[in-house]
Order: C-alpha cells, then structure tokens, then sequence
C-alpha cells in the first residue's frame, strides 16, 4: 500500500538556530529530527511513501525493507504527536 505523507494544518516546519524543527501553531510544541530523519521526512513530503523509501535506499545504500522500517517508524511517531496525517494514493 502507498500513500501519502502530510503536515497536519497546524503543523510547520520551521528553521530555529539553524535546525529545521516541526512546529505546532496549536500547543507550542517543537518536534526537533536529526539530519536522517529530517531527509526522510522531507522526501516523503515531497513525493510519497514508496518512493520516499526508494529515493532513500539508494542515497543511504541500505535495503529498501530497512528504509521502509524506518521510515515507517519515524511516520508512526510523528502521527501519534499529531504532526503528521496520512493519505491513501490514488
């Protein structure tokens, strides 16, 4: 199954002392990522769930199977703080 990765409404991604940081306008809350997990999230933004993970696996030289366990964690995580939704692909 694919799908797509977005920012929730209240949600931005904001630059602080240099470092991109995901922002809720509705708690104040600041969700800051290292440097992976901020490429991987940028990707799927930009594109979607099976080709983040591919794009990904050839930039790391890693296994697409791990990529995508990855990167389906950090989504669950940052879904669970309500920073992120899902969309199916159409």
């Amino acid at each position: 199954n694919n799908f797509k990765i977005l920012l929730s409404p209240q949600v931005t991604l904001t630059e602080i002392d240099g470092k991109l940081v995901l922002f809720s306008k509705t708690s104040g809350d600041f969700f800051g990522l290292n440097e992976s997990a901020l490429f991987l999230l940028k990707l799927v933004l930009e594109t979607d769930f099976k080709s983040a993970v591919h794009q990904a696996a050839g930039e790391y030289q890693e296994p697409e199977e791990v990529i995508r366990e990855d990167l389906l964690a950090l989504v669950e995580d940052l879904k669970k703080a309500k920073v992120l939704t899902t969309v199916p692909c159409e």
